[in-house]
């Protein structure tokens, strides 16, 4: 079985033509994991696979860039045609569930837990989804948000969420097969300020953490990606490669 990463959309902050915001496919073998739920992404979902055969989601933080289209899922269960044998689980931060159900409820309440097996980060427990090991790191960022390790097959796959320069990241991704990394500052004073990496410190961790490839992702606007990738290979010496969505990898 193969460790395969589709990238679904990478924009920030808000989707633009063709690319919705962050959102990714990790799937190996039967197991189809989404990997944040940004605007626009479940959209390009289902050019990959049926939402009855999703096995699960995980949202690494709840800025809308990265999980505006948890409530629009919920909508597509609660009251579309879309048949499930078992609840989706869901794993995301703390109160996750309380903020869907706060934008979608009306007259009427709307229980998360209805749909959804609500699940909520713990750093020192994951779920096994099927043939993937899946692992969470709490990152630093100006919100609550969580890196994500995968390990299948004998291949791992580490995302960074949205984070600044950080060891909690480099130590999780050591040896990973592939460190998918968001650049979404274009200095370090914004990075700084946002708490986000420079294409610099995307090099200096897939470096440190000694992974055999680094892909950029969720730009920040107005980066251009020649550059991003130039300013990364001046720290980083592995291949390097830059998400777009529709791209679909094997790791």
């Amino acid at each position: 079985m193969e460790l395969t990463l589709t990238v679904l959309g990478t924009a920030a902050p808000f989707p633009l033509p063709d690319n919705p915001c962050s959102g990714y496919l990790v799937q190996c073998g039967e197991a189809s994991l989404w990997v944040d739920a940004g605007t626009g992404t479940l959209m390009e979902l289902q050019r990959h696979v049926s939402l009855e055969n999703l096995t699960a989601l995980w949202i690494s933080h709840v800025h809308g860039d990265h999980f505006a289209d948890v409530a629009a899922l919920y909508y597509a269960y609660a009251f579309g045609d879309v048949s499930r044998k078992t609840k989706l689980p869901v794993i995301g931060p703390i109160g996750w569930a309380q903020r869907v159900s706060a934008f979608v409820t009306n007259d009427v309440a709307h229980d998360m837990s209805t749909i959804f097996q609500v699940l909520e980060h713990d750093v020192d427990e994951m779920a096994n989804v099927v043939q993937m090991r899946l692992r969470g790191q709490l990152v630093a960022h100006n919100a609550p948000s969580y890196a994500l390790r995968v390990d299948a097959s004998g291949r791992s796959l580490v995302y960074s969420g949205d984070t600044g320069l950080c060891p909690q990241l480099t130590e999780m991704a050591h040896g990973a097969d592939l460190l998918l990394c968001e650049v979404g500052c274009r200095d370090q004073q914004d990075a700084r300020r946002h708490v986000h990496c420079t294409p610099e410190d995307a090099g200096q961790m897939a470096t440190d953490a000694g992974v055999a490839q680094l892909m950029l992702t969720h730009l920040a606007p107005g980066l251009d990606g020649e550059e991003a990738l130039h300013r990364a290979a001046a720290i980083y010496d592995g291949p390097i490669t830059l998400a777009m969505a529709g791209l679909t990898i094997n790791i």
